[in-house]
């Protein structure tokens, strides 16, 4: 099952479900076509409600790989880095706590794209990824897009990252970061609260 967000719309893409309440899931939308799957969008997107919905295709073809044959695709990668203080690195940018990430360059691997933007954004390097992370998946339209259909689908790539220097933390103001921050687990709370759901999903696990 792909979990996918659209704002704080949760979208469930799975075509063999259990339509039981589990994550709170109630409502199962079937769709035919990438028609009914844009018209989805854009009444989500003006929805004053927030939902969770799983998505069902009735085609051949299962509702995934309806939606990625029929949008533009952009992938990323970005980097949890935690130190020798155990403290994860999160940016605040436009006022949300995040993470560092950014688009993967022309015939880069997903680990290096991770890495670069770490380094990029916040400053640092000697970084050691440990561990690949859940990738997360969101949608939104994109303004360089000239067309009605501009929607994208955007997958990033996550790993996990040793981090053991004493570099001074440098926010790349070029990318609208304001702030670069060590945080501990025990104040984590705090930053989860103001983040966007799919880095809550990933950061979950390091949660007291």
């Amino acid at each position: 099952m792909y979990k996918v967000f659209l704002n704080e719309h949760q979208l469930f893409w799975d075509d063999e479900i259990d339509c039981s309440s589990k994550d709170n899931v109630v409502d199962v939308v079937e769709i035919e076509g990438v028609v009914d799957v844009l018209k989805l969008f854009s009444k989500l997107e003006n929805s004053k409600y927030v939902v969770k919905l799983i998505i069902i295709s009735k085609l051949s073809q299962n509702s995934m790989q309806l939606l990625k044959n029929n949008i533009t695709q952009i992938p990323a990668a970005g980097g949890l880095v935690i130190n020798n203080r155990q403290q994860l690195l999160m940016i605040k940018r436009m006022g949300k706590w995040d993470l560092p990430k950014g688009k993967i360059e022309k015939d880069e691997l997903p680990e290096d794209a991770a890495v670069r933007e770490v380094e990029e954004e916040c400053g640092i390097g000697k970084l050691k990824i440990t561990q690949q992370l859940p990738s997360t998946f969101h949608l939104y339209r994109s303004p360089y897009i000239k067309k009605r259909n501009n929607w994208v689908l955007k997958e990033t790539h996550w790993y996990e990252m040793a981090y053991s220097d004493q570099e001074k933390l440098v926010p790349q103001v070029e990318e609208q970061i304001e702030e670069a921050r060590w945080v501990s687990c025990d104040d984590l709370q705090e930053f989860y609260r103001n983040t966007y759901g799919n880095l809550q999903d990933l950061l979950k696990p390091y949660l007291p």
